[in-house]
Order: C-alpha cells, then structure tokens, then sequence
C-alpha cells in the first residue's frame, strides 16, 4: 500500500522526486529515516531442531524510498563494471546483467570439454565464503573503491549509507525495539550484491598474477578454482598453493571460509580414478569426491548428467503428486488454473537449467 501511494506521488509530482533524489546523492547523503528496517525472523518448514540459528531465516522490511535510492546507485555501479574491467573481475557472476548461475556452470561446463579434447585432468576446488555480508569491514571497502578511482561522491555516499544502520527484529508477534547493528552491509539491500563483488575483486587478481593457468569462477559467495594439466600431482600443488593464497587475502581482509563446504573433484578425459587430495592452509584436507553439486547442479567426474536428471525427475515427481492432490481437492480447480499452476511449477522445476 505505501508503495502504491508512492507511485502515485511520483507520477504526480515527478519532477519533484527526481530533483530530490539527485541532489541526495550528489551531496552523499543518505536520509537517516531510509537506515531503518524491520527484520522479521521466521522458522523454516520441516526442520527438527529450532534451536539452530539456520532453521531461521530473516526478511528485512525496509523504507521504499530507500529501495529507490539503493537500486540508483546499483545501477551505476553495475553499468560501471560492464564498461571497465577494472572494477570487477571477468569472472565474478551475479548482480551484473547476463551474468546467472547458469552462465556460471556454462562456464565450467565449456572449459571440462575443451579439457577432454586435448586429453587432460581438470581439477575444481570449490571454497564458500561464511557469512558473506557480515565479514566486510567499511574502512577497508572504502579503500578499495578509492582504490579503484571511484568517483568521491559515491564513495562519500555509500559510506553514509553503510553507517548508523538501525534495524528493529520482530519474532513470533513481538517487535523489539530499534538498535544499532554493527554489521556493515546488509544482505537484503540492492547494493550489497556488487559491494560484495568490489570487496573481494583483488582476491582473484592477486591469485591469477601467481599462476597464469589457474582459472576461477565466483558467484556471490561460490568460489571455484581450477587448473587443466597432464601432470596430476603438479595440478594439486598449484592448487594447494593458490588457496593458501586466497586464505591469506581472506584472513588479512576479515573474510572466512566455511571450511564444512569445501569440495574437490577431477574431471578425467580417461579411465583412470585419481584420488589425490588438498591440503588447506588451517590443515583441513580436502578428499577429492566423484559427485559434487555447484550453484544447485550436480557434477560428476565423466561430466556425465544422469545424476543431476534423476534428481530432477525425482523433484518434479514429487511436486507432481501434490498438484494432483490439490486438482482432485473439493475445491475443482478449473483447466486454465491447473494449466497455469502445471507451468508455474512443473516446467520451472524441469526446465531449469536445461541449457547445461
């Protein structure tokens, strides 16, 4: 409703509203009313034990003038990245046009074919970053963007955008009130997707100036590195020191990984079963695995997808049976309905990713 009314206002006195977000932003100020928000904790189906934080997830409610302003200043950034390479990096996928999950696979997908056209081994080490936005310190992205030659004024802004945030939590019908959080970005704004992206883009640099043949992936908090050569045991030392690089950038820039979610796989263009394994910097080893799942894909060494396809069918079968049960309720969905409902979840689930 109040963004109805919004819309409304605007229309009306569109000049007005255009003068006033202009001016904000080119005075760096971000209205101190558009730092609130409500985070609405809820409890997650089907989980056995809510005394986990994970079985919560939470929903901030914020200011819609605010949701404007953000998707502005997102929308400058991200045009910024697509003109000069120097702001982010080729590979870092996500809050940019074009660039999905399933670009991201695609990726992959190419480069493990063109290993086994040239008849080498393909080995992928997939690191998943922890709490994403909660491990990105102000001081530090400030230096980045300065860094970059980003212009003063939207690092001015974005840096009073980033401060004196107040968020109040609402949790089974009872509302707290207001305080200051000491998290620097947050996870539901527009702009944290490519703050994010900007924040870790010299991670990738500092590892490609190391190794020229090491490739890597990143989506949000995915991260692949992979290197194609023929000599196995040289391929796991390169990779084994490309990540002690990345845990030093990360350790040295107040970022972790989430080391339970560290994978490894060989992709092979023969017979032979390699099972050559990674030692990390915090002497966490990493057993190579025959099967991962990437960005919701599975992955199988002979890049082989029938175990990916069963887990569809399984899925679509599954969300079959329940739009059966409500087709045959007392309520008698009519044909356009149940069509409509078909496509919205049968083919969503089953055509998903079928580029792959």
């Amino acid at each position: 409703m109040s963004f109805a009314i919004i819309q409304r206002a605007y229309k009306t006195i569109l000049k007005i509203f255009n003068l006033v977000y202009s001016d904000l932003i080119k005075n760096d100020y971000h209205s101190k009313i558009w730092r609130e928000g409500t985070r609405i904790i809820l409890k997650k189906p089907d989980k056995l034990n809510y005394s986990i934080s994970k079985t919560y997830r939470i929903i901030t409610l914020l200011n819609c003038l605010n949701k404007v302003a953000e998707k502005i200043i997102t929308v400058q950034l991200s045009y910024t990245a697509e003109i000069n390479d120097k702001l982010l990096n080729f590979d870092q996928m996500k809050g940019r046009k074009q660039r999905s999950a399933i670009d991201a696979v695609l990726n992959l997908v190419h480069d493990v074919q063109m290993m086994k056209s040239r008849e080498n081994t393909l080995i992928c080490l997939l690191l998943a970053v922890k709490e994403v936005f909660d491990h990105v310190t102000l001081k530090q992205l400030i230096k980045i963007l300065i860094k970059l030659k980003i212009s003063i004024n939207l690092i001015n802004w974005i840096k009073c955008f980033l401060q004196n945030r107040i968020i109040g939590l609402a949790f089974d019908d009872e509302c707290q009130k207001s305080k200051k959080i000491s998290t620097e970005i947050s996870q539901d704004s527009f702009i944290s997707l490519i703050l994010f992206l900007i924040y870790i883009r010299y991670w990738f640099s500092k590892i490609r100036a190391k190794f020229e043949n090491l490739q890597s992936l990143s989506y949000i908090d995915n991260v692949m590195l992979y290197i194609e050569w023929r000599n196995i045991d040289k391929n796991v030392k390169m990779l084994e020191n490309a990540a002690k690089i990345a845990f030093i950038w990360t350790e040295n820039n107040a970022v972790q990984f989430n080391n339970l979610k560290s994978e490894l796989i060989h992709f092979e263009s023969h017979k032979t079963t390699f099972n050559q394994m990674i030692i990390l910097l915090n002497n966490i080893i990493i057993k190579s695995k025959t099967c991962i799942q990437w960005l919701k894909v599975w992955l199988i060494q002979k890049l082989n997808f029938k175990v990916y396809v069963q887990a569809k069918i399984v899925t679509v079968i599954k969300t079959l049976h329940s739009l059966f049960r409500l087709m045959n309720s007392e309520w008698k969905l009519n044909v356009k309905s149940e069509k409509q409902l078909y496509l919205i979840c049968i083919t969503f689930i089953s055509d998903y990713d079928v580029e792959i």
